[in-house]
This record gives structure tokens, sequence and C-alpha cells, in this order.
């Protein structure tokens, strides 16, 4: 299972995904694989599983997550040619890998009530162009505990300007949906579903775990902006030579700062604002993880940015953007942009802060510098960028 095939769906298949939301293409895995692959998943959920305040069989939902892929007979799922022909053919772009996950209910777990996975504030749902992969390990029947969707929810959600360089996104009116419908998910089959697609995942009446594959991939053109997940060396050196093209970040050393590029848009050039500390830096320094509603799903800065541009700016910000990691000796850097044309310049500009245009930035610094080359990422062209937010604003995420 580990060659890059990437064969594609058919035009139909592709615009059926369009309109209703989600495509399934049965029967990618055999009886023999899901039987192996979901017995892999029980071992690591004995093992070791999140939350770690559980115990297994205690009645719950166990995840097993991220850098976890390069559990042996967990890693191949991951790029099955199958899957990945499908979710590029949908993205229509190639893939990044942003959350590897298996999800595990015990007996007498609740399920999930309705919801779609949106979300601006985690490195897996945070991207502009976003899908699940789902592939059951069991069947997702009344007995297990069935997977459902709501076809065509994806359309509640609309982009407010699609020329603006950051898009916004309208609020979804939960009140619209239509019926939630079955899709019939047996063990092996797989669902692509986009990532504003409504769907809950109704108890099970069995006295066996239910149990599957929910990977989530974006467009390589579509970063999330929380920023990706952190895959270790360990990870990406498991994948096949072409798989290794599914891994969008890896280092083996801890994220401890957060910097900021914070963009005047008000005048005819745009201004940048830079700290001198020994060296002109970006406004930041040393960050926190967000644990709020995230859990697993780690990376995300944005809350200890926006707590830092509060202390040594004074200035609120409302949103942020991922641009890029920067690795330094022993740490990485996380770096955010941001951009408003209502900035309040002379109040920033002391405390060792001064704007820039970016030509004097470029002159100053040199076209090498790590801030000049996070310019050049942040006006790429071709790069689709939403608005990130920390986890204390996940309740008016679409306000």
């Amino acid at each position: 299972m580990t060659t890059m095939l990437t064969p594609s769906l058919t035009e139909q298949q592709i615009a059926d995904y369009h309109e209703d939301g989600y495509i399934i293409v049965r029967n990618v895995l055999s009886g023999k694989e899901t039987d192996e692959l979901r017995r892999v998943v029980q071992q690591e959920v004995i093992r070791d599983a999140y939350p770690s305040t559980l115990k297994y069989p205690q009645s719950a939902k166990y995840t097993v997550s991220g850098n976890r892929l390069a559990a042996p007979g967990l890693t191949a799922i991951a790029e099955h040619p199958t899957v990945i022909g499908a979710v590029e053919s949908v993205l229509g772009q190639p893939a990044h890998l942003t959350a590897y996950v298996a999800y595990l209910r015990t007996p007498g777990d609740k399920g999930a009530g309705a919801h779609c996975d949106y979300k601006r504030w985690r490195p897996v749902g945070s991207s502009m162009n976003w899908v699940f992969a789902i592939i059951p390990l069991t069947d997702f029947d009344a007995d297990y505990g069935p997977f459902l969707v709501s076809p065509k929810s994806h359309k509640l959600t609309q982009v407010i300007d699609k020329d603006a360089h950051i898009l916004d996104l309208t609020r979804p009116d939960a009140k619209q949906l239509a019926p939630f419908i079955d899709p019939e998910l047996k063990a092996g089959d797989l669902l692509v579903v986009n990532e504003h697609v409504w769907h809950k995942a109704p108890a099970g009446t069995t006295t066996e775990d239910r149990c599957g594959i929910f990977n989530k991939y974006c467009a390589v053109n579509a970063p999330p902006a929380a920023g990706y997940y952190p895959y270790n060396p360990a990870a990406l050196d498991v994948l096949s030579d072409d798989g290794k093209r599914l891994i969008p970040t890896c280092f083996d050393t801890p994220i401890t700062t957060t910097r900021l590029l914070i963009e005047d848009t008000s005048g005819q050039e745009s201004k940048f604002l830079l700290h001198r500390d020994g060296e002109w830096k970006l406004p930041g320094g040393e960050g926190w993880e967000e644990e709020k509603l995230v859990g697993w799903d780690v990376g995300a800065r944005i809350g200890a940015m926006q707590e830092l541009a509060k202390t040594q700016l004074d200035l609120e910000v409302p949103w942020m953007s991922y641009i890029e990691d920067v690795e330094a000796e022993d740490s990485i850097c996380r770096v955010y942009g941001f951009s408003d044309e209502n900035l309040d310049l002379d109040a920033h500009a002391n405390d060792g802060y001064d704007w820039f245009t970016e030509s004097e930035m470029r002159q100053r610094l040199g076209e090498s510098h790590t801030i000049c080359r996070a310019v050049d990422t942040w006006y790429q062209a071709s790069i689709i960028r939403g608005k990130g937010k920390a986890c204390h604003q996940s309740r008016q995420q679409f306000e």
C-alpha cells in the first residue's frame, strides 16, 4: 500500500463531491486489511491513546494520532494510492497530510452531535481547502454506530470576498441543514468529506469497539491558518519516497517562539513593524502551546502571539494567518501574518519599534533575511489563506 500512484476520480465523481460535499469509494481495503489495521489500532489504544486519563476499555472515544503514524502497521494507510488519488482529485491540488487520526469508540460511548470541522483555531481544521478521508475499520451501522452526513451542507458557508488577500467566511445557519443521511459505510470503504459538511456520529449498540481512520488532508496551496501539525523525522522516515511529499513540516526540535508580521495597508505602499533588539526582529517572542479544545492537535500558537502583541504593543490582533516555521539551532519559530488598514502607526513607533516600507526593509536587512523571505511567502499569490484565531475565540469563530 506504499506506492504513490495517485489515480483520479472520474469527472462525474468530482462533480458529485462538489455538489453533495462528499464522495464514497467502496471496498478500498480488503477484509484482511481492515481486520489487521483494526487490530493494530486497538493495540495502540491499549498501549497509549489520547486522552491519557482514560483506561481502555472505559466507555469513551480514544484517539491515536499525529506522529503515531510511525507505529508498525499504521503507516501505509496514510499514503494509500486510492485514498491519495481521491483526495487530490477533489482538492484539485497535491495534498499535505494535516492530521493522521484513528478513532476508537468503546461500547457505551455516547457518540458525537451535529457539527462541521472547519475550526479556525486548529491546525487540522483551519485550511481553506481540506478534506476528511474516512475509512471505517468496522461497519458504521446501527450496531457499531453510523456516520451521518447532511448533503450539500458545505454550501451554507461562503467566502465573503474571493479577491481578498486573506479570506473570510460567512457563518453557517444550522437551521438550514438538510436532513442527515446514512451513507451506509462498510469496513474498508472510503468516504471523502468536505471540511464544511455537517456530520454526526450516533452511539451504537454493539458490545464491540467502533473503529476507523479519520485522516485529514489539505491542498498544498492552502496551509492551515493556525499552522501545520509538527511531524517529527521518525514519522517522515517511515513513509515511502513518494509519500514523503505528504508531510508539510518536519522537525525534531520544539516550537519555542512565535512572531508576527504586522502589515499596515493604509498607504500606497505597505509598511511593516519591526523591533530593534540588538538586531531587527518581528514582534513576538517565547510562546506557549494552546491546549484547551485542541488536545492532540498541537501546533497552534495564535493565542500566545495575541498575548505578546497586547503586552508589547497594546495591540489587539483579532486574527492571524500562518506563514512559515523558521529553524534555529535548537528550536523552531512559528511565524504568522496580520494586515490592517486602520492601524495607529504613531502609537507603535516607539520603544524600539519602527515602521518600514518593503523596499526600506529589504535595503536595510538584505533580500536573504528571514523577515524578507517571510514577506515573500506572505505575498505569494498562489497561496490561499484564511483567518486563524485562538482557542478562546472558538465560540465566535464566524462572528
